[in-house]
């Protein structure tokens, strides 16, 4: 019995060892291809320039770099800020005329969520978002967690043929419940 005991805890290590072995050599070589999803920073670009440098200048370069990472976390902080106050806000009603909203699931793009979301910012029917300008689109991006998405999914030229009584291949399905994202729960 202690023989064959032995002999399972020598395979499991046999087997934890190999598969640490391939789990490296597979990291290894995703690594290599990808660079690890990692971009080089500007702290592995000085190291590198600095390399052949006296120690003196070097301290002098990783002074000046700390005061450039901070100026890009600023640079980078003031583009977002910048981005979420482009466009201009677009007609928002306080709640759906003749208390009848349009199921703007039907709109590619549009889910559940983003369907309330746009419903709790003042947004009910097709002909709103038919008439967006691009400030307009850009405003409700900024408004959402998916920016792009309106011009990406054509929102606006789907909510014209809506707002028209046509329909599109998107809304058809929807309307047949094909479409699970659209389903209300």
């Amino acid at each position: 019995m202690l023989e064959i005991a032995s002999q399972m805890i020598l395979c499991l290590l046999l087997a934890a060892l190999l598969g640490f072995i391939m789990g490296y050599l597979f990291g290894k070589n995703t690594c290599a291809k990808d660079d690890c999803g990692h971009e080089e920073t500007q702290e592995h670009s000085t190291h590198k320039v600095t390399s052949g440098v006296a120690p003196a200048q070097t301290s002098k370069t990783n002074a000046s770099h700390s005061n450039t990472k901070h100026s890009m976390a600023t640079t980078k902080e003031t583009s977002v800020a910048k981005e979420a106050s482009k466009g201009s806000e677009p007609v928002l009603l306080s709640g759906p005329r003749g208390g009848k909203k349009d199921n703007l699931t039907r709109i590619k793009g549009i889910g559940i969520k983003i369907d309330e979301t746009l419903n709790n910012m003042g947004i009910y029917h097709f002909d709103q978002i038919a008439s967006w300008t691009e400030e307009h689109a850009l405003w409700v991006d900024s408004q959402t967690a998916f920016p792009g998405r309106v011009q990406r999914e054509k929102w606006v030229e789907q909510a014209k043929h809506l707002a028209s009584g046509k329909e599109t291949e998107f809304s058809k399905r929807v309307d047949k419940g094909e479409i699970a994202s659209s389903k209300k729960a």
